[in-house]
């Protein structure tokens, strides 16, 4: 609950005790930085493979001796993207589960994926072992997202992707989905569309969200193919009408009384407000969005940290080729090795509550950002 002598929008007590709390543990993990598809806008160079057999075992060591310290354990998959590597996703998902139910202790988790290899076996597989939030982008309806959001040789992957989703829908578990949007100004007359369809196969559903992000630069290749990307500014311009379209589409389709309507646009205020404008790895469930409070990124947060396929440890998701984001190394014990120096500058929004550095401490974090980094192999 938010203390009443915080002024509205400001960052809160409760944000700022979950973000540095050591009893609550946040870890990324890249279990591949490959990917099936070829996003022609994606700023990873898909230089390092899956993780090793000694990587996963130094993470379950890492695990065995965190774990009982802890009251809360999230694991966050990302990538590459990480059902390449499902068989890493669920050994290390249902150790964590093991662990985490063995010591009384809450577990999350969560994967950010394309959802071309999230068939209903693979869904159950990983709501089993208490993955139960996935955020899944879709560029346009069909041709549009095919345009961007494709294999090496050109071929789209709508299609399937689509496929999984109306048949998640029918599995009877609680879960999450965010269906992230990009807006880009070449897809925007294919948006209706998809908002419509969307609300026509998911309006009915709870668990089922959407968020609109702008397509932007992130660095890399693909990202220099974004010449003319819809501005922050312009998102919100874009993205009113097309929840009013998904609202009336919504209620048109699945006779939804007018308090769930009122009920879903006031959440969906709520998260519109508060949600993240960064990276996937950034996705927010509903129930951790603070209504009031600004967004904090996951790299600011003490208690969050990146763990790459090679065993390196990071924080931030999106500057894979910056040297300032290795900050340490996951040793083959399980102990951290960490860099304190180059860790105290993804942090320093926490000493005055700089609420732009807490949204983005990549933006103006000191040192010379290095493109060329010298990988190691996985």
């Amino acid at each position: 609950m938010k203390d009443q002598n915080e002024p509205s929008g400001s960052v809160t007590s409760v944000q700022v005790a979950q973000a540095v709390s050591p009893r609550l543990q946040e870890l990324i993990l890249l279990p591949t930085e490959k990917c099936n598809l070829r996003c022609t806008y994606c700023y990873e160079d898909f230089k390092i493979g899956r993780m090793s057999e000694t990587t996963q075992r130094s993470v379950e060591l890492y695990l065995e001796q965190r774990v009982p310290q802890l009251t809360s354990l999230r694991f966050s998959w990302f990538g590459g993207e990480p059902l390449v590597a499902k068989d890493i996703v669920l050994r290390l998902s249902r150790f964590a589960n093991t662990l985490c139910d063995r010591n009384g202790v809450e577990f999350l988790g969560g994967l950010t994926t394309n959802a071309y290899h999230l068939d209903i076996e693979t869904f159950k597989e990983l709501l089993a072992c208490g993955q139960d939030f996935f955020q899944i982008t879709l560029d346009g309806w069909r041709e549009k997202h095919d345009q961007v959001r494709r294999f090496a040789n050109g071929r789209g992957s709508f299609d399937r992707i689509w496929s999984n989703l109306i048949g998640l829908k029918a599995v009877e578990s609680d879960f999450e989905i965010l269906l992230r949007i990009h807006v880009r100004r070449d897809n925007i007359d294919s948006l209706p569309t998809l908002i419509e369809k969307v609300a026509e196969e998911f309006g009915g559903d709870r668990r089922f969200r959407l968020d609109f992000e702008h397509l932007r630069d992130l660095g890399g290749d693909g990202g220099r193919t974004i010449v003319d990307g819809v501005s922050y500014e312009e998102l919100g311009s874009i993205e009113q009408p097309l929840r009013e379209l998904y609202y009336k589409a919504t209620h048109a389709k699945h006779d939804l009384d007018d308090q769930v309507t009122t009920g879903r646009r006031e959440a969906d205020a709520v998260f519109a407000e508060a949600k993240a404008s960064g990276e996937s790895a950034g996705s927010q469930r509903l129930s951790d969005i603070a209504a009031g409070g600004p967004y904090i990124c996951y790299a600011s947060k003490p208690n969050s940290l990146l763990i790459r396929a090679d065993g390196r440890i990071g924080k931030c998701t999106v500057a894979l080729n910056d040297r300032r984001n290795d900050i340490g190394r996951l040793n083959p014990d399980g102990t951290l090795a960490i860099d304190n120096p180059k860790l105290r500058p993804w942090i320093r929004g926490f000493e005055h509550l700089d609420e732009s550095v807490l949204g983005c401490p990549l933006a103006g974090l000191p040192g010379a950002l290095e493109k060329e980094l010298q990988l190691i192999p996985a």
